[in-house]
């Protein structure tokens, strides 16, 4: 046979599951801040790495394009049969679609990882009231 349950003051039970609980909030928002802080992480070294992609393919293009033409390409700008044209035509789409990439990545940026910083901020400043309440 068991012994008795011991009798618990219900104050003391209460303080018990409210620790209990409070730790467990804390840890809750402890992870999504972790998360947040990641998004924010990763979003810019994506961006980065995006921006140095197209800012390398940029410069190639366009060290292509600084070379010498022929001079058949000067007089017949609107020949698409012409090798020449659509090489040049090729490298001008590269370096316009490049630029347009670095555009993106500083949008994506700007849209993910600035938004995301202040989430986390946000989650860490509702995480100090309840504790700053209780003191």
């Amino acid at each position: 046979m068991q012994p008795p349950p011991r009798k618990v003051k219900v104050t003391q039970e209460l303080k018990h599951t409210h620790a209990e609980q409070m730790s467990r909030l804390h840890i809750k928002h402890q992870t999504e801040c972790d998360l947040l802080e990641d998004l924010k992480t990763f979003s810019q070294k994506k961006a980065a790495v995006e921006r140095d992609y197209a800012q390398a393919l940029h410069k190639l293009a366009n060290q292509y394009l600084k070379r010498e033409w022929p001079e058949s390409l000067s007089e017949e700008p609107t020949d698409h049969g012409n090798m020449y044209t659509l090489w040049k035509a090729y490298l001008e789409g590269i370096v316009h679609v490049s630029q347009t990439r670095i555009t993106a990545c500083e949008n994506y940026r700007n849209q993910v990882s600035d938004p995301a910083k202040t989430a986390r901020l946000q989650k860490e400043q509702q995480l100090r009231k309840p504790y700053s309440k209780m003191d």
